[in-house]
């Protein structure tokens, strides 16, 4: 029980650039107070789409995103009112594919980035945690801040910087139920809002040039997502899990011009959690696509996660 209660809050994955809080399975779980938490995420996602360069050609494109992340966390208890902290930062390496990666197609030779990340910062309370029924309330806020690094010339297209040059935030509420000696059924949804970036290029020429335009100023609407999650208790040590998500909203635009399509994603999700001991951990996760609907799609989300809990 104890193993199973402090893995809840320190695993949430924050996707970026416009992504949801996706949580593992237990996240809901309110932890036990004053437990520290430590995690190194490797993940690797990957999208893949069509980008039209000022209005007029269309090449495909694919955008791979490898990262490492480094999370502390911490929990604490006011009053009867359970609550979780930490911070994570990662380091980000993009490679850019298929004809956009082409300078003989585009006329431009773009070079994607590497380096730090912006930092995350998340703060989660339990204004409801029954223990012994298994049912938990929690709400949570995130803050992602500009600390990346960032270069305007690697935004023609897409952005390729491990960066996003804007502030962003996520309000977060979510329900969990245990159901029987071995199952575990959760909910969550969550609201993401943007800041402008005022140093972004997009798919755009400088007029009657083949050179990419002067940086303008990128906006985007607010981003909502909803999942759901199963989980079960194979082993005392070991919980398999199935997630499924459903995305909306995120449409930018660039200079003041036209509004891109929204994004509009149904995602799955399949997890392994293995308990090594009391206070260490391994999970592993796959997420793809049933359903994208979007301009850049999202085809692989792969990630392994070792935690040690103090």
């Amino acid at each position: 029980m104890y193993a199973r209660s402090i893995v809840s809050i320190v695993l949430l994955c924050l996707a970026i650039p416009v992504g949801a809080v996706d949580l593992a399975p237990y996240d809901v779980v309110a932890p036990p107070a004053d437990i520290r938490g430590a995690s190194l995420q490797i993940g690797h996602r990957s999208f893949q789409g069509d980008v039209t360069l000022d209005g007029q050609n269309t090449l495909g494109s694919r955008v791979d995103r490898r990262n490492a992340s480094v999370r502390l966390g911490r929990s604490a208890q006011f009053g009867e009112t359970p609550a979780y902290f930490y911070a994570s930062l990662p380091y980000v390496a993009l490679e850019l594919g298929g004809d956009l990666d082409d300078k003989s197609v585009t006329g431009v030779d773009l070079e994607a980035g590497e380096g730090v990340g912006d930092l995350a910062l998340a703060a989660a309370i339990w204004p409801y945690a029954d223990r012994e029924i298994g049912r938990f309330v929690g709400v949570a806020a995130y803050a992602v801040v500009p600390t990346g690094r960032y270069d305007a010339s690697r935004t023609f297209g897409f952005n390729l910087n491990p960066g996003n040059n804007r502030f962003a935030g996520v309000v977060q509420a979510a329900f969990h139920q245990r159901l029987g000696k071995r199952f575990d059924w959760s909910l969550a949804a969550d609201a993401m809002f943007f800041e402008d970036n005022d140093r972004f290029i997009g798919a755009r020429f400088a007029p009657g040039t083949s050179e990419p335009a002067e940086p303008a100023r990128l906006e985007v609407k607010p981003y909502f997502s909803y999942q759901m999650a199963l989980a079960w208790r194979a082993h005392p040590a070991i919980s398999l899990a199935v997630s499924l998500y459903a995305d909306r909203g995120g449409a930018s635009r660039v200079g003041g011009g036209d509004w891109s399509r929204s994004i509009n994603r149904e995602r799955y999700g399949l997890w392994a959690l293995v308990a090594l001991s009391p206070r260490t951990r391994i999970n592993l996760s796959y997420k793809s696509t049933v359903d994208d609907r979007s301009d850049l799609q999202l085809q692989d989300n792969a990630q392994v996660r070792f935690v040690r809990f103090f």
